[in-house]
């Protein structure tokens, strides 16, 4: 979580025939996924069922927000290209924040890097804190 209060990851949507690169986003109140375009964006309180499957060692986790069921994964699934930086300037949700939020984009800089398996455990960690269940 940065000084702002704002917690935005690399993730994948996982499930089905495809994999969805993005990025998911709180400011504690709301949590938004964005990729090519916004995919949800709720309050936080809206998020129910949320469960962290072992096979995924901590770094993935199935919830249910806007009606749907999202398996979302913190380590790049193989093959899978990394989120497009442009990707984090929808303007929706917890994103519209991250414009006038002071030291976020250098915090954001951080996440151009490649999702690997000990930096999406640890981004789990930190949702795990999160997401209520």
């Amino acid at each position: 979580m940065s000084a702002t209060g704002l917690l935005v990851s690399p993730a994948w949507l996982i499930g089905g025939l495809r994999n969805v690169p993005g990025y998911l986003a709180t400011d504690r109140r709301g949590l938004t996924f964005t990729s090519d375009e916004p995919v949800f964006d709720v309050a936080l309180r809206q998020v129910t069922d949320v469960t962290w499957p072992w096979w995924w060692f901590g770094g993935g986790v199935k919830l249910t927000a806007a009606g749907q069921r999202w398996g979302i994964t913190f380590v790049r699934p193989t093959g899978m290209p990394a989120p497009q930086p442009s990707m984090l300037a929808t303007g929706v949700g917890v994103f519209a924040l991250l414009g006038g939020a002071p030291g976020v984009l250098h915090d954001l800089d951080a996440l151009r890097g490649l999702a690997d398996v000990g930096t999406g455990r640890a981004a789990g960690r930190l949702w795990r804190d999160v997401l209520p269940g």
